[in-house]
């Protein structure tokens, strides 16, 4: 009972039900629309320039929706009752109830749950203006002369006569139209604004989104002012002189350019509302603007040009608005990565345009490749996003952070204590960690920096050097300045970069040399491991140690690794015959194993070269398999089911090592080659030698020892139970093509 009586007595319980503010808005709107709507009584019946009571009545439901019939019901009844009476008053307001619910349901069928939606939005209009603008006025005129034509209404008091093909109901077919085109719309805002006053507040930004950008008051003022001068010409009552301009009904024409500016430069909501207005005002004063010679098809033109003129002004101005709004919405995308939602390099460059001075931090994201190539590009989106994220507080409101193409960042900081501040900075980087599938993810950062004074003209060089400097801060760990000679440390890059081409352009033409090396088993049984060489530019070989680190650095690992397996295969596959039964260990990195496709590609040129997999030995480093230790294992399992062999390179020198042979499926182990060098002379690597082959026989596993270079070592080994000996002793690296009858010492 309380709720009941609370919804009954509160404005806040009566305004979502139609006996609250849809009953009260009809009841004051209605009678004002019927007393605004401009009309003059012509011989053969009343005659409408702007009928608007329809056009209230459209905005009712635009507002309330179905809840806006009871009150627009009550009033119609009420007003012709006291006019007619009971039973043509009953007739009349369901001939306006008919056409209304038809027009409402079927324009609501159409737009489905967008019926609410503000005027001037491109993507309905045709469907309001058929339902609500067409379709209405011509069944409320269509019942309304059936009516008449029986008898059941007096002439007088409808918008049509008996003869329905007639001027002058065409001049009130075409106010229906305008009332509701036109001032539904007025009348709608009024009432979005009373219902929900902070709306006013919304119209207003609207109105400043919609026109167009920098408008000078000047410019506004003499528009306003020359607008006024018309509608106060055209209202003024004066005789009508067809000879000059002003005083002739040609003014009015002269109203279209006029609007039409307006529109384009002023927006759809501004322009509709100026018009609405402006088009009621001359419609009260139409003696002024309308020739009474041959007054009645002067009357007829001025009502189809008015019409032509709003159609034209609204769409105009709405297609102008939109266009706007679309513009802008295009600038601020453009300023955005659409990936990383994070300010780009064109941001950055207005933004450091704007100001007399700034300083660029240059943020280096090392080891970023290695982790987006094994995790994916998840990674590297939430990795950025949150380094940005904790950032953000450390800098000040007009200060930016900005997305680099790779995996790199760059702030527009101001001058103020900026070492200070980049101390601050370079603490936080030091300390961040993201938390990546509950194992924190921490690539070393580096900071560089410089000032700057706009226009920079040679920005992307100035970021490629900040790049280079940013390496020595992954060093000394902490902002390095350009101020600084860094020259050292460029050369050092500049070599890095052509070491990088090197190995691009040797993936690229095969210019890669594999070699061979033996390793023999104490049985008799040998197989070779192939070791992978690059020529420079005058053909001397660089060993693995000098590029295999660009190759991680820069994400080609599986590039490369894939490239030894394809033309290792090739041999094997060419040299079938000759070599029937040559087996080969090829090393793979983790990052390779890692790869959800490497098992499958594996297998496929295992079988397009008809390679047995018997033939393979996969190596991998013990030390790095514990990055990714689950995701090698899966590709392990899999490659082992195959037929293949794994074997785990340079074991023992990882860390928990014993520990992660628990789990290792794997074949073979290799003891790294810095305990077999000093493992006579050190009683420490010969227990370690020694504590290896011990698990390797309770795990089951061929033991491999690297770096045997002397009878000593070797004796000492099969004395462990090292089943193969690798090293100088047994045989030195040499060409694939060695290994071919006949070829050896070649």
């Amino acid at each position: 009972m309380t709720q009941l009586i609370k919804k009954l007595t509160t404005w806040h319980g009566l305004r979502h039900h139609w006996y609250g503010s849809p009953l009260l808005c009809a009841l004051i709107l209605l009678p004002l629309a019927s007393w605004l709507s401009p009309m003059l009584d012509l011989e053969d019946g009343r005659t409408y320039l702007l009928y608007l009571p329809l056009g209230a009545c459209v905005a009712l439901l635009m507002m309330f929706d179905w809840r806006a019939i009871p009150g627009i019901s009550l009033w119609l009844y009420g007003r012709y009752y006291l006019l007619i009476g009971a039973e043509m008053a009953l007739l009349l307001t369901s001939i306006f109830l008919f056409s209304l619910c038809v027009a409402w349901a079927g324009y609501r069928w159409q737009v489905r749950h967008r019926w609410s939606a503000s005027f001037g939005l491109l993507y309905q209009p045709l469907r309001r203006l058929v339902w609500l603008v067409i379709v209405l006025p011509t069944l409320f005129l269509f019942l309304l002369q059936l009516v008449i034509e029986n008898g059941a209404l007096p002439g007088y008091l409808g918008m049509v006569s008996a003869n329905f093909l007639t001027l002058r109901t065409l001049i009130n077919y075409q106010g229906v139209m305008l009332g509701i085109l036109l001032e539904g719309h007025l009348f709608y805002i009024v009432l979005r604004i009373v219902c929900k006053p902070r709306y006013l507040w919304v119209l207003w930004a609207k109105i400043k989104t919609q026109r167009v950008a920098g408008i000078k008051p000047a410019e506004f003022l003499i528009w306003c002012v020359l607008l006024i001068v018309m509608v106060i010409l055209l209202c003024m009552r004066r005789p009508m002189d067809p000879t000059k301009i002003l005083l002739s009904d040609y003014t009015v024409t002269l109203l279209l350019p006029v609007l039409l500016f307006g529109a384009i430069r002023y927006g759809y909501h501004f322009i509709t509302l100026v018009w609405s207005v402006t088009l009621l005002i001359l419609f009260h004063h139409y003696q002024g603007f309308i020739n009474p010679n041959n007054f009645f098809h002067n009357l007829i033109f001025i009502s189809a040009l008015m019409l032509v003129f709003s159609l034209c002004l609204l769409l105009m101005s709405a297609i102008s608005s939109r266009e706007r709004i679309l513009m802008h919405k295009v600038s601020i995308a453009s300023l955005l990565d659409p990936v990383f939602r994070l300010a780009n390099l064109r941001a950055f460059n207005r933004d450091v345009e704007k100001y007399p001075r700034s300083v660029l931090c240059f943020v280096r994201v090392a080891e970023m490749d290695i982790l987006s190539k094994n995790y994916g590009m998840r990674l590297r989106i939430q990795f950025k996003q949150q380094l940005v994220m904790g950032l953000q507080p450390h800098l000040q409101s007009e200060e930016g952070i900005y997305h680099l193409p790779g995996y790199d960042l760059v702030l527009r900081m101001n001058h103020e204590n900026i070492e200070e501040r980049l101390d601050k900075l370079q603490e936080y980087v030091d300390n961040f960690r993201l938390i990546w599938n509950g194992l924190p993810v921490h690539p070393n950062i580096g900071l560089a920096w410089c000032v700057v004074y706009p226009p920079v003209v040679h920005m992307p060089i100035l970021l490629g050097e900040l790049s280079g400097i940013a390496e020595v801060s992954l060093t000394t760990g902490k902002p390095e300045s350009n101020k600084v000679d860094h020259s050292q440390v460029q050369g050092v890059i500049k070599q890095k970069v052509e070491l990088l081409h090197r190995v691009q352009r040797s993936l690229d033409d095969d210019l890669f040399v594999l070699l061979a090396q033996p390793i023999a088993g104490i049985r008799g049984d040998r197989y070779h491991e192939i070791l992978l060489r690059m020529p420079d530019e005058q053909g001397q070989m660089i060993s693995p140690d000098q590029f295999l680190p660009i190759v991680h650095e820069f994400g080609l690992a599986y590039q490369l690794d894939m490239w030894v397996l394809k033309h290792t295969l090739v041999f094997i596959n060419q040299y079938r015959q000759p070599l029937p039964s040559a087996r080969f260990a090829v090393n793979f990195s983790p990052s390779t194993l890692c790869r959800p496709s490497f098992s499958q590609e594996f297998q496929q040129l295992m079988k397009m070269y008809q390679v047995e997999p018997y033939q393979i030995v996969l190596e991998v480093t013990e030390s790095h398999l514990l990055q990714d230790f689950d995701y090698a294992m899966q590709t392990m399992r899999e490659l082992r089911h195959f037929g293949c062999r794994i074997a785990i390179d340079d074991f023992g020198t990882g860390y928990a090592t014993y520990d992660r042979l628990k789990s290792l499926d794997a074949d073979i182990l290799k003891i790294d080659g810095s305990f077999v060098t000093n493992m006579l002379n050190d009683p420490l690597d010969e227990f370690i030698v020694s504590s290896i082959c011990q698990v390797a026989r309770m795990k089951r596993l061929t033991v491999v020892a690297e770096y045997v270079e002397t009878e000593e070592q070797q004796t000492a080994l099969r004395a462990l139970g090292v089943d193969y000996m690798q090293g100088y002793l047994i045989g030195k690296p040499q060409p694939l093509s060695s290994l071919l009858p006949g070829t050896a010492g070649q």
